[in-house]
């Protein structure tokens, strides 16, 4: 079907019908101007004017009516004598609101929006780990709305929405997927911008044409579109390769024509989040064509006409060969003010990301509570005990807060933290520390660590080997590792020493006396400063399996028991080399098959 021109028909005659909660407005209701807007990713509204006010009454009739309260249902129609009223929009009265202005006159002025409007209302935190498609069903569902959603690629990798509006969520994750957000009558429509559709209106200079704004921007298009992000399991980053999208027929001047006027090479969008290559792709693919559909942008106004929408086409003709063509609708504006109705169509869209040209997409930060503290701070420990609060907080001074003064009580990070349990390094008074701060608000910092600096040297000078990893305490108890070596060491400012060496196969025990356990691959070395005393509740064993037990004294050797018994398997020999004695206060008996003495 072959588009037709806004003036076609006799538009000599604007109609206009208004309908609240499903009733036609009397006709004592005189409307100044309506003026509803559409645009994809934006919540269709309208504006109402009506006549309203009596300085001599001093009363505002419609305005004190039932009849345009908020929350009464809106339908605005308009058309001409001759024909079909089209419907330009339909939602409920949001605002309203009376006026008096310098000319003495008054009016009732209501803005409306489409149902659609709540999903801009409040903001959410969940868990959601199912395909963009499933959640934005579940949203608009869960709104009371209908939904139409194309569908989207597998599930993200972990999805989180954190504390956004579903409004502001819907749009960000699709446009993430190629697709624009049309909404009307109560109905959201997520689907890929469809540039293929034949226009419905043809717009010409010189006969429906009233004013127009066009533009090619060269800087606006890319070549081609690099989305990279880290993938922990390789330890490399991944990247997705944008694809060359289907646009509408505008013009003469292709956005790859136009990317190369600049020559630019890829344009890189980077994510430290993970994310399949896919999901790489489908954002690169994304921006190429956020950037296509921004190749011509302009505006164009005519008499007015409710056979297009936004998401449709228009074919403008007699501009120039660098802009006839199909246009894609990206906004549809409809003013109707003393009896003459316009109609202004934008055409092409904006390049940016709706998350980087909404303000608010994230909540104020501090949550709006207080002024917020952005990024780190540095601070120094003045106290660790005796939090007032009894949550095991350090008192910490932020120069940046406060030169000095009594600093403020900050949590204290660790590794691990448990009930009883954890890992327990408590900063040292004086020590400079490393500051972030709960949702960004200063009144709760939590210390992320402590630092080193030219005035706090580190135990041990850097190396390029990177040899040395300790822990040393304000007292000098030491833990060092040495990585190249393979060594450990524990040891105490006494003179204590534990030592666990893979270089020379060995494990030392030293205490600050001089006593010494030395294991290694020669064997192990029990020795002592002084007296050494084995004692076992139990019974004690010497046993060599493959050579002999030896025991020597510089003066003698000893053994006392109720009962000694001494065996040998094959011989036993008891020698004194000065002299020898066997003795009993009792009966001594010496037996055996031959006994020789002397």
């Amino acid at each position: 079907m072959s588009p037709v021109s806004p003036i076609a028909a006799n538009t000599d005659l604007v109609t206009m019908t208004v309908l609240a909660n499903g009733s036609a407005l009397p006709d004592t209701f005189e409307v100044q101007q309506i003026r509803t807007q559409r645009q994809v990713n934006r919540i269709p509204s309208a504006r109402i004017v009506l006549y309203d006010g009596d300085a001599s009454g001093e009363a505002f009739a419609i305005s004190s009516s039932s009849t345009l309260l908020p929350g009464t249902t809106i339908v605005i129609k308009a058309g001409y004598h001759n024909g079909t009223e089209s419907t330009l929009f339909s939602g409920i009265v949001v605002r309203h609101a009376i006026q008096v202005r310098s000319n003495h006159k008054s009016y009732l002025v209501l803005t409306c929006f489409d149902k659609a409007l709540g999903l801009t209302i409040g903001r959410k935190s969940a868990y959601v780990g199912t395909t963009d498609s499933a959640i934005f069903s579940q949203i608009i569902g869960a709104a009371g709305l209908t939904a139409q959603v194309s569908a989207t690629p597998a599930a993200s990798m972990n999805m989180v929405r954190y504390y956004a509006t579903d409004w502001d969520f819907l749009v960000a994750r699709a446009e993430v997927n190629g697709m624009l957000v049309l909404v009307a009558d109560g109905c959201v429509n997520i689907a890929p911008p469809k540039v293929d559709g034949t226009p419905t209106l043809l717009i010409e200079y010189g006969n429906a044409l009233n004013e127009v704004t066009a533009e090619i921007d060269a800087s606006l298009q890319l070549s081609s579109v690099t989305a990279t992000s880290w993938d922990c399991a390789s330890q490399a980053t991944v990247a997705g390769q944008s694809s060359e999208p289907a646009v509408n027929a505008q013009g003469n001047l292709s956005g790859a024509t136009l990317a190369a006027v600049l020559g630019l090479p890829a344009f890189e969008l980077q994510s430290n989040a993970p994310a399949t290559a896919d999901e790489l792709s489908n954002w690169a693919s994304a921006q190429l064509l956020k950037s296509r559909l921004s190749r011509v942008r302009g505006k164009v106004t005519f008499r007015g006409n409710g056979g297009i929408i936004p998401g449709g086409m228009i074919q403008l003709a007699g501009v120039g060969d660098r802009f006839n063509g199909a246009a894609y609708a990206s906004s549809v504006v409809h003013t109707i003010e003393n009896g003459n109705w316009m109609t202004e169509v934008g055409f092409g869209l904006s390049p940016q990301w709706f998350a980087s040209e909404a303000a608010d997409v994230e909540a104020a930060p501090a949550s709006g509570l207080v002024p917020a503290a952005g990024g780190l701070l540095i601070g120094t420990v003045k106290q660790t005990d005796s939090d007032p609060a009894g949550q095991n907080r350090v008192l910490v001074e932020v120069p940046m807060i406060a030169s000095s003064g009594e600093g403020i009580w900050a949590r204290l990070g660790s590794p691990y933290a448990g009930s009883g349990a954890g890992i327990l390094f408590m900063p040292e008074a004086g020590d400079e520390v490393i500051l972030s701060f709960i949702n960004n608000d200063p009144r709760s910092p939590v210390i992320l660590g402590s630092l080193y600096s030219s005035a706090r040297a580190p135990a041990y000078a850097p190396d390029a080997p990177n040899t040395y990893k300790v822990i040393v305490t304000k007292s000098q108890l030491k833990l060092t590792m040495d990585d190249v070596k393979k060594i450990i060491v524990v040891s105490t400012p006494g003179g204590h020493t534990l030592t666990m060496s893979d270089d020379a196969a060995s494990v030392t025990l030293v205490d600050s006396n001089g006593n010494k356990l030395a294991m290694g691959s020669g064997g192990m070395t029990l020795s002592s400063c002084a007296d050494m005393t084995l004692n076992a509740n139990g019974n004690i064993s010497l046993n060599a399996n493959a050579g002999a037990v030896q025991l020597t004294g510089s003066t003698e050797v000893t053994s006392s028991a109720p009962n000694i018994s001494a065996s040998a398997s094959a011989a036993l020999s008891l020698q004194g080399n000065l002299s020898g004695k066997l003795a009993s206060s009792g009966e001594l008996t010496v037996q055996g098959l031959m006994v020789m003495i002397n």
